[in-house]
């Protein structure tokens, strides 16, 4: 009987030591992981956010908005020429897409290049007349380039959409600081 004892003995640790290959599968689509990412964002965990924008955008390559939630998180860390990469990247996906080419207005002109970021943000105004973001960009656009009278008038035309609190407060800001 010892015998059997040793060699089951011998057998059971020689099994525990053998390498074992775990596949793990993500069940979550693209769409998934970039609502993750907006969960994530929302609660501040933006390298966790950026993470779940990086794998819908692996997921989906066609899809922009991946892209311009990647280039928002780049933005929010202060990286104007990476958001402006990403939201390239989302407009090369989807070349009319109006918050990509808002969101690239204000990141050149955040990066100091306001007379790149003009078209694009005379595009995004064209495209979504009825978001007061857009005229806000256009706004910032034209005072960095030194022309107060259109940005009192891109400034007014926000202001005529009734924007959120926190939009018209700072459309107003633009006409006081001009």
């Amino acid at each position: 009987m010892r015998p059997w004892w040793l060699l089951s003995g011998i057998l059971l640790l020689w099994g525990c030591a053998l390498p074992r290959l775990i596949v793990l599968n993500d069940p979550l689509d693209a769409r998934q992981h970039n609502d993750l990412g907006v969960a994530y964002e929302q609660r501040s965990e933006i390298d966790l956010a950026g993470r779940e924008y990086r794998r819908a955008a692996e997921l989906d390559e066609g899809w922009a908005l991946p892209r311009i939630n990647l280039g928002n998180v780049a933005a929010r860390q202060g990286d104007w020429q990476g958001a402006a990469g990403y939201y390239r990247e989302a407009l090369a996906r989807h070349s009319d897409n109006a918050e990509a080419m808002n969101n690239l207005a204000w990141a050149l002109t955040q990066a100091g290049r306001p007379g790149e970021a003009l078209p694009w943000a005379r595009r995004a105004v064209a495209s979504a007349a009825g978001d007061p973001r857009c005229w806000d960009t256009l706004a910032e656009v034209y005072l960095a380039l030194g022309r107060p009278a259109e940005a009192r008038e891109a400034v007014a035309q926000g202001l005529a959409l009734n924007p959120p609190p926190a939009l018209r407060a700072a459309l107003e800001s633009k006409l006081s600081s001009n």
